[in-house]
């Protein structure tokens, strides 16, 4: 992806995003909750480009990691080096998300994007698939190449992506997959002909 979601989000602007997922929250429930990342960032003034820090930081045209939020999560992990977060449960340390790699954590990401795409194709919010890759690709920088997370999540193999999803939501309600994804994978069929 020429711009990744944490970038995006920065390049929104933190409070901006905070406000987009109260938003969602209320019409959708807790599949779509304001993680506790983005309420941490907003509590430092941490709000992104324009305050010159949030996910990364900003000097002129560069960016770095931000290491506040290594310094966060270590603290989530429960590590004496560790920064406080807003309302972290004691034992949040013992959470296995806490322990993924970039890796994983852009996988989750990737998956949620598939999900809420093919959910925009079950309830008609897109006429196609190619409208919900399209509009994925403008809007957030999915990569043109994959096609979309549609065109992707059939290159991954739909079955397989339903699995993991699957069992994602078994610790997270928001990855439960959604049925149009399930009747493709179930009926053998795709989103594009082909």
């Amino acid at each position: 992806m020429p711009m990744g979601p944490l970038r995006l989000i920065d390049e929104i602007g933190v409070d901006i995003c905070i406000d987009i997922g109260n938003t969602l929250e209320k019409a959708y429930g807790r599949r779509d909750h304001v993680p506790a990342v983005l309420l941490w960032l907003r509590d430092r003034r941490m709000l992104g480009r324009k305050s010159g820090a949030g996910f990364y930081r900003y000097e002129g045209k560069t960016q770095t990691p931000n290491e506040l939020l290594a310094q966060w999560r270590r603290g989530l992990h429960g590590e004496p080096e560790g920064a406080e977060g807003p309302n972290i449960p004691s034992d949040l340390h013992r959470d296995p998300r806490l322990r993924l790699n970039e890796e994983d954590l852009a996988r989750r990401l990737v998956l949620l994007m598939v999900n809420e795409a093919a959910r925009c194709v079950e309830e008609k919010v897109v006429d196609s698939p190619e409208d919900a890759d399209y509009g994925m690709i403008l809007g957030t920088g999915f990569s043109p190449f994959r096609g979309g997370p549609l065109r992707y999540a059939e290159h991954l193999g739909l079955n397989k992506v339903v699995d993991e999803l699957e069992r994602l939501a078994r610790t997270e309600e928001k990855f439960l997959p959604c049925e149009i994804l399930k009747k493709h994978a179930r009926d053998g069929t795709k989103f594009y002909a082909d």
